[in-house]
């Protein structure tokens, strides 16, 4: 009975570190995940290089959306015109995640556009785009949506 309970002592010692082992903090650098979602944006929005906006995706980007949807997918936010100028507003990184929004501004002329990239990586890793969704006002997902001070310009 004694050595019974000591097995289960030790097994439940033994799921706890591995918990707590799964659940480390993800670093991330929300500056070199903005650089990266900026040069997206000058690839594929600015130089209008389709083909060079696709290679800067993710591999799990690439796997849910092919070439051919993701040009035209671009083209369809883009109805009248791209931007002229991208910056970085704000960041918010996913609790846990190898994962960071990043929020972009751009304008041309009058026109404005919002951007939410979903930035897959990690600190230590490097980023990659792994989701652009484009519209009005994104609300924050968490308690930890930043502004960037200052904001983060396209190099």
């Amino acid at each position: 009975m004694v050595l019974r309970k000591k097995g289960l002592y030790c097994l439940t010692l033994a799921l706890i570190a591995t918990f707590i082992g799964c659940a480390q903090s993800v670093k991330h650098d929300e500056a070199l995940a903005a650089k990266r979602a900026l040069e997206f944006a000058r690839a594929t929005f600015l130089e209008k290089d389709l083909d060079k906006g696709y290679s800067l995706l993710a591999a799990g980007g690439k796997r849910h959306i092919p070439l051919d949807k993701f040009k035209q997918t671009m083209t369809a936010m883009h109805p009248r015109s791209y931007p002229d100028t991208v910056i970085a507003i704000e960041y918010e990184p996913m609790s846990g995640e190898n994962a960071i929004y990043i929020f972009l501004t751009a304008r041309n002329g009058e026109e404005q556009f919002n951007y939410r990239v979903t930035m897959e990586g990690t600190a230590d890793t490097d980023y990659q785009v792994l989701k652009i969704d484009q519209g009005g006002g994104f609300s924050a997902l968490s308690n930890k949506k930043r502004p960037f001070k200052p904001t983060i310009v396209m190099p």
